[in-house]
């Protein structure tokens, strides 16, 4: 887990350092393909970002002020971030149309195709220390990342090649539009990032391929006459769960409590990769019509 985490905080950090050389030299240069890379740095950043915080907080248990814990944390930053990203992406877009308007220039073409190839470096370094951590600690997370950076290593090579075009045909409308391309692209890719953190935050139950596997594990204890008020949500590193389980009012209660445990224990293993909230309640007769009257 410890190496997990510094995979991820190196690509936070290489991340977020090829976003600001990046703007830097898309904005000295004029190059709006640059700028649309930069943007794409930045969503690589927040990404990253979130990795590392899923694996910190996942550690950290529910506190007395907090009991549910802090995963929302996660779903609210990735909102944040996601809007942030389609602004930038909107300005880059607008800043395309405008170059296309006035017929600008691209200023210094060498220093745009220098931080491109110093890009592609430093991600293509960054995918295999990925490739090795993520073999090693057969963490999801670091898989996941290493997959959007090697992406991101032929989105490089994408604005790369605009430039060399432009350095041997002159036509500087190849970098708005392929600027155009990038910020449509990224918008929508940062879009999928905000509806996923509002999914998060509007507490979304579970896959419905999920729920079926929970109510068959249920049904198949005899014991258990029937069961309902079956409610779920899930967070960016946990799924919550609590149901009503009906017994025979002459079962004993440890026999009782055994099932739910072994209930408990096999919900569980349906998904090893989350942390899971189970909260089940022992009933000796259905009691859903009474709580719907007292609602």
């Amino acid at each position: 887990m410890n190496l997990a985490k510094q995979a991820t905080i190196i690509a936070t950090c290489c991340a977020f350092f090829l976003a600001i050389v990046k703007f830097i030299v898309g904005i000295l240069s004029g190059s709006v393909a640059v700028l649309s890379s930069a943007i794409d740095s930045m969503m690589d950043f927040a990404i990253s970002a979130f990795n590392f915080l899923a694996l910190k907080k996942s550690a950290q248990k529910p506190n007395e002020h907090y009991n549910f814990g802090f995963s929302k944390i996660e779903a609210l930053m990735g909102f944040l971030e996601g809007c942030f990203i389609v602004g930038v992406g909107i300005f880059i877009f607008y800043q395309s149309v405008m170059k296309i308007y006035h017929k600008e220039i691209v200023k210094d073409l060498n220093s745009g195709m220098g931080v491109m190839i110093f890009a592609l470096v430093v991600t293509f370094l960054l995918v295999l220390y990925l490739s090795f951590v993520a073999k090693k600690t057969k963490s999801l997370i670091v898989e996941s990342d290493c997959l959007h950076y090697k992406s991101d290593f032929l989105s490089n090579a994408f604005t790369l090649l605009a430039l060399i075009l432009i350095y041997f045909t002159n036509w500087h409308i190849i970098d708005a539009i392929f600027g155009i391309i990038v910020s449509i692209y990224t918008s929508f890719s940062a879009s999928k990032i905000i509806k996923k953190a509002l999914t998060f935050l509007m507490d979304e139950a579970l896959d419905k391929e999920i729920l079926e596997k929970i109510k068959i594990l249920i049904n198949n204890h005899q014991e258990v006459i029937s069961f309902h008020n079956l409610k779920t949500r899930k967070t960016p590193s946990t799924n919550y769960i609590s149901v009503h389980l009906v017994f025979c009012p002459i079962i004993s209660l440890l026999n009782a409590h055994q099932i739910s445990d072994e209930i408990e224990q096999k919900i569980r293993e349906i998904s090893q990769e989350q942390k899971w909230e189970i909260h089940i309640h022992l009933d000796p007769y259905d009691d859903q019509d009474e709580e719907r009257d007292r609602i």
